[in-house]
């Protein structure tokens, strides 16, 4: 329902049949990592000048609503400073960045603030008129450590931060998740093996590496939850 409200000001506000509005694309529930990996993950296929409305905001403070442009794709955002946006500014580079002009506290401020600022980006007016200068020291960067995982999908397949350029079709690796050992073996396809084997293999999102339980929900057997840390190392070797 809120996603319908939200999409409503924006066409009620918007005068222009060309612009489109896309499907929700949800998150996690308050995880500011899994709202990383998926706006990071989005604008890897979404055409320039996309603009992306962030409504994420787990924090007990009420943050600056950030407004801006990126240099590479021209990609436009809006969304609370929580650190939503470190991984894809670090990618996409920052050419303009302002804080939304602030109205004070707005129940429902993504329908209310950021729907008719999004509005108005559509239609092509200059963020400057529609907010104040920001500063860049104060914006919030959020620290994502090797191995953490950022992604749960569907089937359970654990998407994580991490390298698998020293790992050999066929290694056996020891995996620590939630202080639990499991063996896995590395592979470059995962559905190559067998039905029950847990496999590590490179994913084909952003290029991170994957833990998954062949045709098995393994995410469901771990009891693992984004922001969980996985660790493993071959069998021969001490870490890697």
């Amino acid at each position: 329902v809120a996603y319908n409200e939200i999409r409503g000001v924006v066409l009620s506000n918007i005068k222009d049949e060309k612009i489109t509005i896309e499907p929700l694309v949800p998150v996690a529930p308050f995880s500011i990592i899994n709202g990383n990996f998926i706006l990071r993950l989005m604008a890897e296929s979404y055409p320039e000048n996309t603009i992306f409305s962030i409504i994420l905001n787990p924090s007990k403070e009420r943050p600056a609503r950030l407004i801006g442009k990126t240099k590479k794709k021209n990609f436009y955002f809006i969304g609370a400073n929580t650190g939503v946006f470190t991984w894809f500014l670090k990618d996409f580079g920052i050419k303009e960045l302002y804080e939304l002009n602030d109205p004070g506290f707005v129940p429902f401020g993504g329908k209310y603030v950021h729907a008719p600022a999004v509005a108005h980006m559509a239609m092509g007016k200059p963020l400057n008129e529609i907010s104040k200068p920001f500063n860049i020291d104060k914006f919030l960067r959020l620290n994502i450590s090797e191995g953490t995982i950022v992604h749960i999908d569907n089937f359970g397949l654990m998407k994580f931060t991490g390298d698998l350029s020293n790992f050999n079709e066929g290694d056996e690796l020891n995996v620590n998740i939630n202080g639990e050992n499991i063996l896995a073996v590395y592979a470059t396809r995962m559905m190559s093996q067998e039905t029950g084997k847990w496999v590590i293999y490179p994913g084909s999102s952003l290029g991170l590496p994957e833990l998954g339980k062949v045709r098995r929900n393994g995410a469901k057997e771990l009891d693992t939850k984004i922001g969980d840390m996985i660790k493993f190392n071959k069998l021969s070797a001490l870490n890697y």
